[in-house]
C-alpha cells in the first residue's frame, strides 16, 4: 500500500478522533518489521480516551476506523492499541521526536523500552501531552 495514501487516509481519521475525543497526542502506524507495508498496529492516544476502560477505548477507536477509512484499508489494520496520554511510551515519544513531520517513517527505534521495527507518524501533538 502506498504510504502517502495511507497517511492521508489516517490523517482524516485522526481528525475524527480529535473531533470525538478532544486533543490527540499521538497516532502511529507500527509495522511488525522493517519491510512490511500492509500490516499495521494503529496506536492512538487522545485525552478523551483516557477516562475509558482500555477495552471500551479500543472499541471506540475501532468504530471510528471503520467509519472513516475505506474498506480497502481495513485488511491493513492488524491491531488497534490505545494508550493513555500519561503513558511513559507516549511521553518519551513526544520528547524524543518533538517536531517529526507527519508522514515520517522511523526505522528500528526503541522508545520507553519498546522496539519499533518501523513506525509511520500520522499525528503527534506535543501540546496535548
Amino acid at each position: 500500500m502506498d504510504q502517502e495514501t495511507l497517511v492521508k487516509a489516517f490523517r482524516r481519521t485522526a481528525a475524527q478522533f480529535e473531533k470525538s475525543y478532544g486533543p490527540v497526542t499521538l497516532v502511529l502506524l507500527i509495522a511488525p518489521d522493517e519491510e512490511t507495508t500492509d500490516s499495521w498496529n494503529v496506536l492512538v492516544s487522545a485525552h478523551g480516551l483516557d477516562s475509558m476502560a482500555r477495552g471500551e477505548a479500543v472499541r471506540q477507536v475501532s468504530e471510528i476506523l471503520r467509519k472513516t477509512l475505506s474498506k480497502s484499508f481495513w485488511p491493513a489494520i492488524a491491531r488497534t492499541t490505545v494508550l493513555r496520554t500519561t503513558d511513559p511510551f507516549v511521553h518519551e515519544f513526544i520528547q524524543r521526536y518533538p517536531s517529526v513531520p507527519v508522514g515520517s517513517t522511523l526505522q528500528a527505534v526503541s522508545v520507553s523500552g519498546i522496539d519499533l521495527p518501523k513506525a509511520v507518524v500520522v499525528e503527534t501533538n506535543r501540546r496535548a501531552a
